[in-house]
């Protein structure tokens, strides 16, 4: 995995001079304005010396401040392959909106580059012939689930976000052919849902799974739109994750739409049940 220039002055604080420390915590918290900042304003605002400046750039490699800054620009710019800015207790807000961000817009790119669109093709067809779809997921990915029952029924389909073991079991059991199971998982490890998934095709019903692409839930599964998982996912689940499967979903509901004849398919109807008063 690329470091990146911003995780690795976070890496290297903690044996750094107090002054070098401080230019780190300013360009940790506020990158966005060094790289259109002068050496002097920088130096002024971190009360350090010029020549701090200078030896802080070349601790990671560069002969300068203004190669420093080219570099520290481009970190600011989304990349593959995906790396993940754990935000740490001494960040600032500053710095929580911005690697909240940058994380976010990370994943989206690296789901544009991994998606294989014959997944998510595939994945459509089933659901749009099903005579009807249990959604089900466990943990976080309930709201996923949540979502696209709103997003699918919203397009006139016959579905049911399904939650909690017993409920999940009892619609798995029952399961029969022309019906479609669509599940959530981050990992695809969850044992719950690979048997749900084994349950389901069992009684004739057809597998749809949104999880990583090489795990047991998706060598159980009729379509795997595979979405790359992240590291460390049954101790923190990111909302960078949990953001790629909200955006699988809307490509599901577009795909459906378009094939159903809609005029504007990335535009889901309003229908009465989902009006709301307007002040």
């Amino acid at each position: 995995m690329t470091v990146s220039l911003l995780q690795r002055i976070l890496q290297e604080r903690e044996d750094m001079r107090p002054a070098e420390r401080r230019v780190a915590d300013y360009v940790g918290a506020a990158p966005s304005e060094v790289i259109h900042m002068s050496m002097a304003k920088l130096s002024e605002i971190c009360s350090v010396s010029d020549p701090t400046i200078v030896r802080f750039c070349r601790r990671f490699g560069f002969e300068g401040y203004q190669d420093f800054k080219l570099n520290l620009a481009q970190s600011l710019v989304p990349s593959a392959p995906f790396a993940y800015e754990q935000i740490t207790p001494q960040d600032g807000i500053d710095n929580i909106v911005r690697k909240t961000c940058r994380n976010s817009l990370n994943a989206v790119q690296r789901l544009a580059e991994d998606l294989r669109p014959d997944e998510v093709a595939e994945g459509a067809r089933l659901l749009q012939a099903a005579s009807w779809t249990g959604i089900y997921a466990t943990g976080i990915s309930e709201v996923n689930a949540l979502d696209a029952e709103h997003k699918f029924q919203r397009l006139g389909m016959r579905c049911q976000a399904l939650l909690g073991k017993q409920r999940q079991w009892m619609h798995a059991e029952g399961a029969r052919p022309g019906e479609v199971t669509l599940i959530f998982s981050q990992s695809g490890h969850t044992k719950q849902m690979v048997e749900i998934a084994i349950a389901s095709r069992a009684g004739g019903a057809r597998v749809v799974a949104v999880a990583a692409g090489d795990s047991p839930l998706a060598r159980v599964s009729d379509v795997v739109i595979a979405v790359r998982p992240y590291d460390q996912t049954e101790l923190m689940t990111p909302l960078a994750s949990r953001l790629n499967h909200h955006l699988v979903t809307n490509m599901l509901v577009t795909a459906i739409a378009i094939a159903s004849g809609s005029e504007f398919p990335d535009q889901l109807p309003a229908l009465d049940s989902w009006q709301t008063d307007k002040i």
